[in-house]
């Protein structure tokens, strides 16, 4: 029997609203969308860093969020 445990990530990249999903670019390219309850509104079009629970390959469910500094 395997348990199976969420990987915990942070992400850097571009946030981009896309009508109701929040979709974080990476720097490699990947998208990543954010499941967050949160308004993100005022991280549109930013460079942020993003924390949270890895809910699989390509989404990431929101703990925390910040600009990301240059």
């Amino acid at each position: 029997m395997s348990s199976h445990q969420p990987t915990y990530r942070r992400l850097t990249g571009l946030l981009r609203l896309n009508g109701r999903s929040a979709v974080l670019e990476t720097g490699d390219g990947d998208l990543i969308f954010l499941v967050s309850e949160d308004d993100l509104a005022p991280f549109h079009d930013q460079q942020v860093v993003a924390e949270g629970q890895m809910a699989g390959p390509d989404r990431l469910t929101l703990t925390w969020i910040a600009p990301a500094s240059a």
